[in-house]
């Protein structure tokens, strides 16, 4: 196969951000490989804001599209790489608004089967965000309508909804999840 080829090919498939695919956290490790720390850095860092912490030895990485508001209740995402440890972790990144909201607590609903739910934010520690992240996760690929205690839309922009997706996905494939 010729080397344009293999280019476009990786063009074609790396760059596709699973759009539709529910995950497990089933024997999940932070762990990342060298494969896919450069495939992040060469392919997929461009979309992220980076925020070099020197004296922890981690980056911070933003994605470039979020919504920012101090009107609105939102729910970011970072993904923190440790270089150091080859790893990698979600942060939770609640605006001031969701700070009011302790516990954090969204609602979820399945308009076509009537099925509702909870999930709960335990603590803001790797293990508790990583699995409060991947059930929002799951619920945006089943297109589930989320809302806080108090009835008020969370992830409720398709914007909004889409930096939540496309960071977990880059997320899962960093530590080969996806």
């Amino acid at each position: 196969m010729k080397k344009g080829m293999v280019f476009i090919l990786i063009a074609v498939f790396g760059c596709d951000i699973n759009a539709d695919k529910k995950v497990t956290l089933d024997n999940f490790e932070f762990k990342t490989g060298d494969d896919t720390e450069l495939f992040f850095k060469n392919v997929r860092q461009s979309y992220y804001d980076l925020e070099e912490n020197q004296a922890a030895k981690f980056n911070l990485f933003r994605f470039s599209d979020r919504v920012v508001s101090d009107s609105l209740p939102i729910l970011n995402l970072a993904i923190v790489i440790n270089y150091l440890q080859d790893e990698a972790y979600l942060f939770l990144e609640p605006n001031e608004i969701l700070a009011a909201y302790e516990p954090l607590i969204l609602s979820w609903e399945n308009d076509t089967d009537g099925t509702k739910g909870q999930y709960m934010l335990q603590a803001m520690n790797r293990d508790s965000m990583l699995s409060f992240s991947t059930k929002i996760y799951n619920s945006l690929m089943t297109n589930h309508e989320l809302v806080l205690t108090d009835g008020t839309a969370i992830l409720s922009s398709k914007k909004q909804r889409e930096a939540f997706r496309i960071t977990m996905a880059d997320y899962f494939r960093l530590t080969r999840l996806d």
